[in-house]
């Protein structure tokens, strides 16, 4: 399998503590790449690095080394590091307008496309997430309105616009109700046609059903990679507690 990310001996100091403590990982290009451990150790702050969004906040120290499809992420400039790799959050977070300029909003601030060009992409993004045959007859309509799952789509179809090698999704069925989350994972499972998917995720059934390679982090540090979700030769046993809580 094809190494689209390289992760090395990453480390990042919030001060008072350190968040994660010399990991090491490897993303798999057009596969679900999961991610699961426990709260606080680490998953969220992980995927912040890759898109570099830790350079906003002042009291993170990032150190270790980075590579995107060879090249350092260092050596990125922030705003194509950003396009290229795309963030879906735990809760829906449409914009105040409408679905279309939603879905629009990136490819407008970061490209000089004509309204045609626009309209065909926003039209794209929105049929691959499966909701334009949901909101075609009313694309003025708040995006606010729409329900939870279809908000969540929403945000996925506007990360999709900018056509990113990498979609990272941090817990993003979490608030969603059961047709809605089954859904989404069937929309996970479609995208790696097209694009590498990193998923966050506490759900070991969801990890089950669209994970193609699942990496476990454990107290700032992966601890056991797999293909699927299977793990072995693991001896630490508050791991072995932790996955058999997991099962449950």
């Amino acid at each position: 399998m094809e190494k689209i990310v390289e992760i090395r001996d990453l480390k990042v100091d919030a001060g008072k503590k350190e968040i994660i403590k010399g990991l090491d990982m490897d993303i798999y290009a057009n596969r679900v790449n999961t991610i699961v451990g426990p709260s606080g150790g680490g998953k969220s702050t992980l995927l912040r690095c890759l898109n570099r969004l830790t350079d906003l906040e002042p009291g993170l120290k990032v150190n270790g080394k980075v590579t995107f499809q060879g090249k350092d992420l260092r050596d990125y400039d922030d705003v194509e590091l950003r396009r290229e790799i795309g963030m879906v959050f735990q809760r829906p977070n449409p914009f105040p307008m409408s679905i279309y300029d939603n879905v629009a909003f990136g490819l407008r601030i970061q490209a000089k496309v004509s309204k045609s060009v626009i309209d065909a992409m926003v039209r794209d993004a929105l049929e691959e997430v499966g909701l334009y045959d949901e909101v075609k007859d009313n694309l003025k309509r708040q995006a606010s309105t729409l329900s939870g799952g279809q908000q969540q789509r929403l945000c996925i179809a506007r990360a999709l616009i900018l056509r990113p090698k990498i979609l990272m999704m941090d817990e993003p069925t979490s608030s969603l109700d059961p047709v809605s989350k089954g859904r989404v994972e069937d929309l996970i499972r479609g995208l790696k046609e097209k694009y590498t998917v990193i998923l966050v995720t506490h759900d070991m059934s969801q990890a089950r059903k669209v994970s193609d390679y699942t990496n476990l982090i454990y107290n700032g540090k992966t601890v056991a990679s797999s293909e699927g979700t299977e793990f072995s030769d693991i001896e630490d046993q508050e791991v072995k507690d932790y996955l058999g809580e997991l099962a449950e």
